[in-house]
């Protein structure tokens, strides 16, 4: 006959040990490589406004473009604005089907990072770009985004080939009477003549971009 007082205390047992293993085994890994540029960009998925899952990997074959944004950075307030240069010119480069995220990585504590300030000025100034919040800051970390504006460039490949700046006029002024130049528009003209993006680094300007601390 089965000593049911031995298996049921072996079976307690088990369970112990289950739960003391799940309890010490390390926690899944979900940081994200680092981004270098001529190698693939990170795939990520973050939420966009309405909380729906957005996955950059469902833009695979496309020309991406991610940019990260602050609500209360004044640069991105001149770049958004009626003469800045985000204005018109996103929604231009997606009816090329090139693809544009807006991301906010700004710690959710912070006047830029609040989900309704984000909403608040995407409506005043109608960006139609998709806008996605990484709250914990990990996709912005893993690009190296610094500051906002900042911008990076995904090849239809999925190779990171640009990253740094929009142009070089901050709030629309160019040092040393220099050409203004954008370069993301400079990227995509390189890129569609069949060459390698012959400017693929640039130093960004901007507000730094307050993460969320641990």
């Amino acid at each position: 006959m089965i000593d049911l007082h031995v298996s049921t205390r072996a079976g307690a047992l088990a369970a112990l040990l289950s739960s003391v293993l799940l309890a010490v085994a390390p926690a899944p890994d979900t940081r994200l490589d680092s981004a270098e540029l001529g190698k693939p960009a990170p795939l990520f998925e973050l939420k966009n406004l309405d909380g729906k899952a957005v996955n950059l990997a469902d833009s695979k074959g496309k020309l991406i473009v991610l940019e990260w944004l602050n609500p209360a950075c004044p640069f991105c307030q001149y770049a958004y604005g009626p003469t800045g240069p985000l204005r018109t010119y996103p929604e231009a480069v997606r009816s090329r089907g090139v693809a544009w995220f807006t991301i906010v990585s700004e710690n959710p504590g912070n006047p830029g990072g609040k989900p309704d300030a984000v909403r608040k000025f995407v409506e005043q100034n109608h960006v139609k770009t998709t806008v996605l919040l990484d709250t914990d800051g990990k996709v912005g970390k893993a690009y190296g985004a610094k500051s906002t504006p900042q911008l990076f460039l995904i090849s239809e490949k999925g190779a990171l080939v640009y990253r740094g700046a929009l142009d070089n006029a901050p709030q629309g002024i160019v040092e040393k009477n220099d050409a203004r130049t954008n370069y993301i528009a400079a990227a995509l003209a390189d890129l569609a003549t069949g060459h390698a993006v012959l400017q693929s680094e640039t130093k960004p300007y901007g507000t730094s971009i307050g993460y969320l601390k641990r």
